[in-house]
Parts: C-alpha cells; sequence; structure tokens
C-alpha cells in the first residue's frame, strides 16, 4: 500500500513540474533598462535659445541676458523680435569675450561622470543605464549652459538638460523636455572673487553641483513622472534663465526636491519652458487661487 502512494504522489509531480515550468516561461522578461545617452546635438536655435545670445564658440556655453529691446525676442527665440538680434550678440560679445576660456565647462564628460555615480548605487539599477549611442529605449540628453547677466556685472549660471526619450516606435517624433538649475544668488563675472576668476573654477564647481541636482530630479521625473496638476497651478516672479530681468509667469506646482521648488513651465514657445528647479527664495511662488 504504501509503494503505491508513493507511486501515485512522484506520478502527480511528475504531472506538476511541466505546469510550473510553463508557467514560468510565460512570466513576462525584465523591461530592459533605458539607455542615457549624452551628446551635444541637439540645442537649437530655432526653439532652444533666444535672440542676440552670445554662443562661446566650439562649446555648449551661451551669455544671454544682456540683450536690450523688446522682451519678445528674449522670450521666444526667432519667433520673436528679431530687430538688433546681431547687436545684441555681438554686446554678448564684448562682454566676455577677453575670458572665453575661463568660463568653458565640458558638460557633456562630467554630466557621464555624475550619472555613472549615481546610478552605481543602485537606486536606478533595472530603470536606467550609461551608453555612448542610442540602443532600444534610449533617452537623448543635451546639456548646456546659460550664463544670464541680470545686471551689467552680475550673473546666474543655469543648467540646462534637454531630453527626449525614444522607445523606437516607427515615426516616433518625442517631445523634449527640458530641466533648468541655478544655485545661489548672482555673482561677479570679473574680479578676484569673480566666477571666471583662476581659470573659471568658481564657475565650474557651481555648474557640477547644479548639474548634479538636475540629473538627479531628471531620474526621478524620468522614472516615476511628476504629476502635472492644472489645480496645483502657481504664480512666480523672479529671475528666470536667458532673461536679464524679473518676469511673472504662471506654471505646475511640482513640489519638491529637497529643500528646492519645482515649476513646470509648460509651454514649447518660451525659451525657459519646463522643468525650473527653484533653490528657496530665488522666485516668489504663490497659489493661483482656484475658480
Amino acid at each position: 500500500m504504501r509503494k503505491l502512494i508513493l507511486t501515485i504522489v512522484g506520478g502527480l509531480a511528475v504531472l506538476a513540474s511541466p505546469a510550473v515550468s510553463a508557467q514560468d516561461a510565460a512570466a513576462p522578461p525584465p523591461a530592459a533598462p533605458t539607455t542615457i545617452v549624452y551628446s551635444n546635438d541637439g540645442m537649437s536655435r530655432m526653439s532652444d535659445l533666444p535672440m542676440g545670445i552670445h554662443r562661446i564658440p566650439d562649446s555648449n556655453v551661451v551669455i544671454s541676458g544682456h540683450q536690450k529691446g523688446g522682451a519678445l525676442g528674449l522670450l521666444f527665440g526667432p519667433v520673436g523680435m528679431v530687430v538688433q538680434s546681431s547687436a545684441n550678440a555681438g554686446d554678448g560679445t564684448a562682454k566676455v569675450q577677453s575670458m572665453e576660456d575661463d568660463l568653458r565647462f565640458d558638460a557633456i564628460t562630467k554630466a557621464g561622470e555624475l550619472t555613472q555615480a549615481i546610478l552605481a548605487d543602485g537606486k536606478y539599477q533595472q530603470q536606467f543605464q550609461l551608453g555612448s549611442t542610442p540602443s532600444g529605449r534610449t533617452l537623448n540628453v543635451v546639456p548646456y549652459v546659460v550664463i544670464t547677466f541680470q545686471n551689467e556685472t552680475d550673473v546666474r549660471p543655469y543648467i540646462v538638460l534637454k531630453t527626449k526619450l525614444a522607445t523606437g516606435a516607427p515615426n516616433e517624433s518625442p517631445k523634449a523636455v527640458k530641466y533648468f538649475c541655478c544655485e545661489g544668488k548672482a555673482f561677479p563675472l570679473l574680479g578676484e572673487n569673480g566666477l571666471a576668476a583662476n581659470g573659471g573654477a568658481r564657475l565650474k564647481e557651481l555648474l557640477t553641483s547644479e548639474l548634479e541636482t538636475a540629473i538627479q530630479v531628471m531620474l526621478l521625473d524620468r522614472s516615476t513622472p511628476y504629476t502635472r496638476d492644472k489645480s496645483a497651478r502657481v504664480n512666480t516672479n523672479g529671475f528666470l534663465p536667458f532673461v536679464g530681468k524679473p518676469l511673472k509667469m504662471r506654471g505646475y506646482d511640482l513640489g519638491r526636491y529637497k529643500d528646492y521648488s519645482l515649476v513646470d513651465y509648460q509651454t514649447g514657445i518660451l525659451v525657459f519652458g519646463g522643468v525650473n528647479i527653484v533653490e528657496p527664495g530665488a522666485l516668489e511662488i504663490t497659489p493661483v487661487p482656484p475658480k
């Protein structure tokens, strides 16, 4: 009798094994991580830069905020005013011509180093990987620097990450999402304690910190997107990238990253449209009253 029971149990185990194997085989494989590729190909004068900027040759560093004339050219790029554009660009060139080499910053190389360090701690291990060429699902990122004059002598440097997520779908036209980060008050560009002093050492230190913050927010938003909720809109007042005077704007409150407020100006025609990472006190931020 005991022999019969063992035979029956053994037979049931044999029958059950294929079922378990089939179930395991049917389980979907884990999704491949998104490949992050940093490049300098994609900063467009048509959509990313206002009129009258000066771009330091052979770099992704642009000078803005010095422009004079109508405000539209500062906000909308080529769809704004083109009057005085050439003169404004020349004015920007004159402001930085003697120190251009001190203002250079290799944002692509530094972004790769920072991203590698962030991914190494395992938080995004299954979601992202760093690559040099597009492969499968790819987040293309173009980093650049905007040094914005707030007055004749003082500037605020911004790191910008222009991102596009390509999934490999046919006829795909991915939308760009930009991330802007500026840390600290306006600093003098020239002088013993200016950002350009000592080969731009202080500027490079500041940009490295901003770049790390921007990458952290980008990874958070691209892994679990922040909610763009019309009921959580805010009015802001203060200095924004590219523009050398305070502006009043309306955006979406995305919450916070550490001590930073995250405000998304969701418009594709404004050069600062995207997620602005705002340190405490940098902007006046008030909720939009409900209707």
